[in-house]
């Protein structure tokens, strides 16, 4: 509610701010008041005409009221029985949303030769008392009630003196909390937003509302997820222009749903991470914002249907997250896959320039490439429940390829998981849950993920349930890099894949984490010259941080 500014008197109706003019308008169902005590602040709330009162700072607090008593509750503010400071709320002219909460202070800049004795004579002449100097011949000063006028009405006053370049109340930034989403389930998403507790600290999230402040992602940024099948009627999947371009290369349609008789399960927890939609219910994804390109591909598949699969999506993706990869084998690429993905990377891509291709490392604490392995090298099959040896070299040549992202995992506790494979070729680490590589009875400390889940379609991590709080491996945090540098596309759409790896790889957390590995008693966590190591790459994905520096690489328009 406001009051026409033709009723303002001279002096009221604008302020300066950088040396721009915004003209204003009084609020006619709030203002503000300084308490000198608490004992006053109690006080105040029981005067007439104070319908609510809470605070802005430490110092200023918003005092509710009507259009028909706030002239007279200032006033009795004002009066002996209160004394108190209370100045008029205002809000941008002829706009609604803006409000401006003024202090009793003001910040005014004098020329660079202006003479002491003109400046005190200036703060003596509206009675300003100085509070701080600051560099560039700028003090901060305080109204008094010999001031006469509110802080607005003496800046704009100093403004017309000769010797002030600037003179501006100092109001309240008031900057809008980061985005939360509504999804019930993100409180336990500790992966996107972590607070301290048990097994959990603060450090090992993703930020990921400071990064969504800036973008939530972008619907013309495609994340394509390449697994067993998706529960495209999961109510997180939905949304105007969510779904693009589905393809399904067990059934050969454009139906990518998992079929339980298959033991499909995988695809959609995945999903979820990355791109699972805010929308009030259950969970959200990194890049909620993002396009949703479900691709079901068989993970037993030649040379030929891999090129042929890579070649299709990467047509229409910017982003490809592939979360699974071969057991501690020998199991190099083909020179026809290496040359596509290499292609891809570079120039693939719905613009040509290149797609971020996201590729797990692996969940059995193993080497990517070790191609000696003269001891054999003792492994996990989670398909089997049994324990397995291999002799001879070992190589998973997808994520040992030079133009993707190798994704390894950390913990709620910022540290290695313990089962997450390890060596040169990881580029980047990204939460995930914990535990045991060769026991998975055995207890390790850390937290789980908490994504999208199958219900009608396939098997479930958590039975009759479309969430989970049981993913975890890096098939999660594949997923949650692929959906980061989503975000980073979202924000500048001009950058190749090549500098959103980069970007990535710059902006990473060095996660600290001196303890031995369980299996080896060795510690991989020690950075080199290179500012990289084999647990965590060039570290944890920090999404604030990676998305701030896209915005900062953003050519001017």
């Amino acid at each position: 509610m406001v009051v026409p500014s033709s009723n303002f008197e001279s002096y009221g109706n604008y302020m300066w701010r950088n040396g721009q003019k915004i003209n204003l308008e009084k609020s006619l169902d709030r203002f503000t008041v300084m308490p000198s005590n608490s004992e006053q602040l109690d006080k105040i709330k029981s005067a007439p005409g104070i319908k609510g009162i809470s605070p802005i700072t430490n110092q200023v607090y918003k005092v509710e009221t009507s259009m028909t008593e706030r002239d007279s509750a200032m006033s009795a503010l004002r009066s002996e029985a209160f004394r108190a400071v209370a100045h008029h709320a205002y809000l941008l002219e002829g706009a609604e949303g803006t409000v401006f909460y003024l202090t009793n202070k003001i910040i005014v800049r004098f020329e660079a030769g202006a003479e002491l004795a003109v400046i005190n004579s200036l703060f003596n002449k509206y009675s300003l008392k100085l509070v701080r100097e600051y560099e560039n011949n700028a003090y901060l000063v305080q109204v008094t009630t010999n001031s006469g006028e509110n802080p607005i009405k003496i800046a704009n006053r100093l403004m017309e003196e000769e010797e002030v370049i600037s003179a501006e109340p100092n109001i309240v930034n008031r900057f809008q909390t980061m985005f939360i989403p509504p999804d019930p389930l993100f409180r336990q998403q500790w992966h996107l937003d972590a607070h301290s507790g048990p097994q959990l600290i603060s450090e090992a999230s993703v930020m990921a509302p400071t990064a969504w402040d800036i973008t939530r992602g972008e619907r013309s940024v495609i994340v394509a997820v390449l697994d067993d099948g998706f529960d495209l009627g999961h109510p997180d999947f939905k949304g105007e222009n969510k779904i693009v371009f589905p393809k399904d290369y067990i059934d050969g349609d454009a139906s990518p749903f998992p079929d339980s008789q298959l033991g499909n399960y995988h695809g959609t927890p995945c999903a979820g991470v990355a791109i699972a939609e805010s929308n009030g219910r259950g969970v959200v994804g990194i890049a909620h914002g993002c396009a949703f390109m479900p691709v079901r591909c068989p993970l037993q598949l030649d040379d030929n249907l891999l090129i042929e699969i890579f070649e299709e999506v990467g047509k229409q993706a910017n982003v490809i997250s592939c979360s699974w990869g071969p057991p501690p084998a020998f199991a190099p690429l083909s020179k026809a896959v290496s040359d596509k993905l290499a292609y891809l990377a570079n120039s693939g891509g719905p613009h040509g320039k290149g797609c971020v291709i996201c590729v797990a490392a692996g969940n059995f604490n193993a080497p990517i490439n070790d191609p000696l392995n003269s001891g054999g090298f003792i492994w996990l099959n989670p398909g089997l429940g049994i324990q397995q040896t291999t002799t001879g070299p070992i190589l998973n040549g997808f994520a040992a390829h030079p133009d993707v992202i190798t994704v390894a995992a950390s913990t709620s506790l910022n540290k290695h998981a313990a089962y997450s494979n390890w060596g040169p070729e990881v580029n980047i680490c990204a939460p995930s849950d914990n535990s045991h590589p060769l026991d998975p009875q055995k207890f390790v400390p850390g937290r789980t993920i908490w994504t999208t889940d199958n219900e009608r379609f396939g098997i479930g991590f958590a039975p009759n349930s479309r969430y989970t709080g049981y993913f975890g491996g890096t098939s999660s945090a594949t997923p949650l890099v692929a959906g980061v540098a989503a975000l980073v596309l979202s924000v500048n759409p001009e950058l190749t894949a090549v500098e959103v790896k980069e970007i990535l790889q710059l902006t990473a957390d060095k996660i600290v984490d001196s303890d031995p590995d369980i299996i080896f008693n060795t510690n991989r966590g020690q950075y080199d010259s290179a500012e990289r190591c084999d647990w965590f790459g060039f570290g944890k994905v920090n999404a604030a941080r990676a998305v701030a520096e896209a915005q900062k690489r953003r050519s001017s328009p």
